[in-house]
């Protein structure tokens, strides 16, 4: 989607067959449109996805139409059983099949297209049809649509079927706003993650032996910084698509940075994936509302331990869950940080918390265990390295000004000034056009890196 092929033929081509078309027809011309948009990204696994739609399609109209609970439950187990395995075979064969004979040859094959997102978005959808909890149109295309839909399908987010929804009615405003979402989310990849990213392979890739100090976190908080605006990027992309075409999409991200604790954090970061762990695990194992505090934990555990190995197969992945679990079941035992009485206390203790999660992101982007541990060892640990001190300079001065521009942007501060200057209206105005022309240049400028050569495909693409 960052791509200027997408920007300047595809996207407006699909825009003006779609609203060219009749009304009974647009979810078939949009359905077209997100099987051709896979097809362009993965065509080896168009075949493949077009089953898995019919299939999950299929059994949950079955679910629907069930004469017993026990059957709807069979063909439910049926369709998850499905989904998570063909999921569990692209995504970690390479891992456990390592021991088999032949395994170089599983080992070459690359992952589906969103195939992570697909599967929950399937489940959710045979889950809610089987509780009553998604009303099923007449026509089988609206689900087929849902679980396509081109803009949520690479890094979602992670609709319902119920959410699927379209605007009561599509005007002029509604298409440029979603336009401008857009705009933001495409600026944010390109000119912030992207060029982030430099920093971020470069230090990761290097030996910790030569790390210094400042090095070592220069490379963490880049990392904490890309990460944030590819996924968000991400997200105000597929919103932004997605009301050009009338359809509503859920918040991803909620200035996670901002948060005052690292269970906070969560509810701030991948919102859709959270609440899909909430949904469909944690509640459904119990949740909190267990006998004991104990069972409590439990559901806490198999939460934070599937979210890390949905996240990879490698054991850092399920370190890094394991790690949430520890602090998060930490904060829900002593009632942190809400306990605490003065504001200095407060202050320090949301300083810990995004230390942790800075930390955390270490592990996740490191290729091991131990290379991460490294890593970290090196940010608090380490012999002086002039060297490394002066490469630390160089990446700064010719970087500083994208890290100021996404450090600033972790921060609420627009929608703060939009709120504090709508009492002035020609303030207002003033503001609102310096904020247009912003978005307007910064778009174009990352304009220039994709056509230089310069882009990413998108991190989370890989989950």
């Amino acid at each position: 989607m960052t791509t200027i092929p997408f920007i300047f033929l595809f996207l407006p081509l699909s825009l003006a067959i779609y609203y060219l078309s009749g009304e009974k027809a647009k979810e078939y011309v949009l359905l077209a449109v997100s099987l051709a948009f896979y097809s362009l990204c993965s065509l080896e696994y168009l075949v493949l996805f077009i089953l898995e739609i019919i299939i999950t399609v299929t059994l949950g109209r079955m679910i629907n139409k069930r004469k017993s609970k026990p059957a709807g439950k069979a063909l439910l187990i049926t369709g998850i059983v499905i989904n998570v395995g063909l999921l569990a075979f692209y995504k970690y064969c390479n891992s456990v099949t390592g021991f088999l004979p032949g395994a170089g040859e599983i080992q070459s094959i690359a992952l589906p297209l969103g195939i992570s997102f697909f599967t929950f978005k399937a489940i959710s959808y045979l889950a809610d049809v089987y509780k009553g909890t998604a009303v099923l149109t007449a026509n089988p295309v609206h689900d087929a649509l849902y679980l396509s839909f081109f803009p949520q399908v690479q890094a979602g987010p992670i609709t319902r079927y119920s959410g699927m929804e379209r605007f009561g009615k599509i005007n002029g405003r509604l298409i440029t706003d979603g336009l401008f979402r857009f705009l933001i989310g495409f600026s944010k990849k390109v000119l912030i993650s992207n060029v982030l990213s430099k920093v971020t392979v470069e230090i990761f890739a290097a030996s910790p032996a030569d790390f210094s100090v400042s090095y070592a976190w220069l490379g963490s908080i880049c990392f904490s910084l890309q990460l944030l605006f590819d996924f968000a990027g991400y997200s105000d992309m597929a919103i932004g698509i997605s009301q050009m075409f009338g359809y509503r999409c859920i918040e991803n991200f909620d200035y996670p940075y901002m948060t005052e604790s690292v269970s906070r954090f969560w509810r701030r970061w991948h919102i859709s994936l959270g609440a899909w762990f909430r949904d469909y695990i944690y509640i459904p194992l119990g949740g909190s509302r267990t006998k004991t505090k104990c069972r409590t934990l439990f559901n806490l555990l198999v939460v934070w331990v599937l979210t890390g190995i949905w996240h990879g197969s490698s054991w850092n992945f399920v370190v890094w869950g394991l790690g949430y679990f520890v602090v998060i079941a930490f904060e829900r035992l002593t009632g942190l940080p809400d306990r605490l009485k003065h504001k200095w206390v407060k202050v320090i203790y949301r300083i810990l918390s995004l230390l942790f999660i800075n930390l955390q992101w270490v592990l996740f982007n490191s290729k091991d265990i131990m290379s991460g541990l490294r890593f970290i060892k090196r940010m608090f640990i380490c012999a002086p390295n002039e060297l490394a001190d002066l490469r630390t300079l160089f990446l700064i001065r010719n970087y500083g000004i994208f890290i100021f521009a996404a450090v600033v942007l972790c921060f609420p501060l627009v929608p703060w000034l939009d709120k504090k200057l709508k009492n002035s209206r020609t303030v207002h105005s003033v503001f609102k056009a310096v904020i247009v022309s912003l978005v307007l240049f910064s778009f174009v400028w990352a304009l220039s890196f994709v056509a230089a050569g310069l882009n990413n495909p998108f991190a989370y693409g890989n989950f």
